[in-house]
């Protein structure tokens, strides 16, 4: 965009007309374009889903140490958004996945949480808001203690702030911020001419990073939940062969981070850097 645009009479041709109908050709496009960037995530995101549906089911086996019934609704949440963050990853809206994401990093903390412990579960239904009574901050803490990370220790510190660090990054796009905005104009970017402002699948390569980046917190924040849910119905140490399950996390887990390793030293267009989180809890040393 820049600051020449002419106006527009009404009785004019105007570049609006049917470009709601361009965008389905659009969006198409962008998945063929983008196919062989975004596909080495497809059997990842295939198997921690199928993971994902497998586990409840372990309930039936009467094994639970925990009521299980207020984390199921999280977690089904966790899978609606696993699914959407992907439509929207091989479809080129990568700051929006980011956005469904982070939202996913808050069901898969919630589903956690509240099969660590019936306290946990009563505080739930105590809260009259309905809402979950703990910030993501205090979840990651909740959730590394539970893993048996004790404060003040520096891996306790070093732990929660890491786990935090990922949220942090994804509301880098989930919430209004320059650098974010400034990077979803690239992809409709005219060089000299500006930008146009308008809905568009980001193409470009400098995004594939970034998609990149989405996918495999979403995976690995999904396969937590699975694990975590997994333990709660009587499996704390390894998880059963009951459906495969064990063998799809795997597979899930090995393959997320090995379509991701490419793009380890790769420059990522979203940082945390700047941002107040590494400022006030940087790792301890």
């Amino acid at each position: 965009m820049d600051n020449n645009t002419p106006s527009m009479k009404s009785s004019e041709a105007c570049a609006a007309d049917g470009a709601w109908e361009r965008l389905d050709q659009l969006e198409l496009s962008a998945r063929i374009s983008i196919l062989e960037d975004i596909d080495p995530f497809r059997i990842p995101f295939q198997k921690a889903y199928e993971a994902g549906v497998i586990v409840p089911v372990l309930r039936a086996n009467g094994k639970a140490r925990i009521d299980v019934r207020c984390a199921a609704l999280f977690f089904k949440r966790v899978l609606n958004d696993l699914r959407a963050t992907w439509v929207l990853l091989q479809t080129g809206y990568t700051s929006q996945a980011a956005s469904v994401t982070a939202a996913l990093y808050e069901n898969a903390l919630a589903t956690i949480c509240l099969t660590i412990s019936s306290k946990n579960i009563e505080s739930f239904l105590k809260a009259d808001s309905g809402e979950i009574p703990w910030s993501p901050m205090e979840m990651c803490r909740m959730v590394v203690r539970h893993e048996g990370k004790s404060p003040p220790s520096k891996d306790y510190e070093n732990a929660w702030r890491a786990l935090y660090a990922h949220y942090v990054w994804l509301c880098q796009s989930k919430h209004p911020t320059a650098g974010s905005v400034i990077h979803d104009a690239s992809a409709s970017d005219l060089g000299a001419k500006g930008y146009v402002v308008m809905a568009l699948p980001n193409v470009r390569p400098a995004d594939t990073p970034f998609k990149a980046t989405v996918a495999v917190m979403a995976l690995l924040r999904t396969l937590d939940g699975i694990d975590a849910f997994a333990s709660a119905l009587g499996y704390p140490d390894s998880l059963p062969d009951d459906y495969d399950l064990a063998a799809r996390v795997k597979q899930a887990r090995e393959s997320a981070w090995g379509a991701y390793e490419p793009y380890l030293k790769k420059d990522n267009p979203i940082t945390i850097a700047r941002s107040w989180f590494p400022k006030k809890y940087p790792p301890v040393s």
